[in-house]
């Protein structure tokens, strides 16, 4: 089994903590945020780079949050999974913490993305199957307004391509593309300005065979790929070569990192042990 080789860790004393709900984490640019409620609502925004932080209390959104992005302007981007009845549950908020807008964004959500002032959402499977009309679509985009911009459904339909019946990950850069990998048929989008520019299925990457059913998330660079899996696993894919293998997490000692909570964006993997988070960035390794 090949070895990736982690970075340095950050501490980030909130992980180590088993709470209710768990400390949710989101990655911005070179930031780490880390959302706690437990004793109030508390951000904490770490740099890759250092792991300087700095703490914001919140004014409470009243439901729990699984999702924290940061947004332009010093802003930032609270998001719960599950919203009953239209009930807002996307919550925008300054740099002091005080609540500046909130709105309804659909129910079971699998993942959350935002670049400058716009924000990505995928369903699971329970959202695309349900009432809710913003799950349905699959994958949408919104403007922190709260105005729909994209829908993967509408999309799909107008450009013949099969719909998404469950996100199992997204992938938003600065650089205007949007990765999506979903099911029907495991497959991979990318999509620019709106479009849907190219997609992929089949082989050992993209199949009903792959241990990448239901994989929690990937890295992307260069059409190679990073996944993180249920099982704790890693794989690396490549859409050129059509190759998947799995492989092993090291520090640079060398030894196994066994990781608990695991986390991508861009070309970025992240993983956690207690309050250490390790992080390896594709762009660095791969030419």
């Amino acid at each position: 089994m090949d070895k990736i080789v982690m970075n340095s860790p950050i501490q980030v004393p909130e992980l180590a903590v088993e709470t209710h709900p768990l400390a949710r984490v989101g990655v911005s640019g070179d930031r780490l945020l880390v959302l706690s409620q437990g004793d109030g609502v508390l951000l904490s925004d770490y740099s890759l780079s250092g792991g300087i932080t700095s703490g914001i209390r919140l004014e409470d959104p009243g439901m729990e949050i699984h999702f924290v992005q940061a947004l332009t302007g010093d802003r930032y981007l609270l998001v719960s999974a599950f919203s009953e009845e239209q009930e807002k549950n996307a919550f925008i908020y300054n740099h002091r913490g005080r609540l500046l807008s909130s709105f309804h964004v659909g129910d079971a959500i699998e993942d959350v993305q935002a670049v400058g002032d716009h924000f990505w959402i995928g369903y699971m499977e329970e959202g695309v199957e349900g009432d809710n009309p913003l799950s349905r679509e699959g994958v949408v985009c919104f403007n922190t307004k709260g105005k729909l911009l994209f829908s993967y459904l509408a999309t799909a339909i107008k450009q013949g391509l099969p719909e998404v019946r469950d996100c199992y990950g997204l992938n938003a850069s600065a650089n205007g593309e949007t990765w999506i990998y979903y099911f029907t048929d495991h497959i991979l989008a990318r999509v620019e300005d709106f479009r849907v520019r190219q997609f992929w299925k089949g082989g050992p990457v993209l199949s009903w065979r792959s241990p990448l059913v239901q994989a929690g998330g990937f890295a992307l660079w260069k059409r190679r790929l990073l996944f993180g899996t249920p099982r704790r696993h890693l794989y690396r894919g490549s859409l050129i070569r059509r190759a998947l293998e799995r492989v092993m997490p090291v520090n640079k000692e060398g030894e196994e990192i066994k990781f608990e909570r695991w986390w991508t964006r861009d070309s970025r993997l992240f993983l956690s042990v207690g309050e250490e988070v390790y992080f390896y960035d594709m762009k660095e390794m791969i030419d």
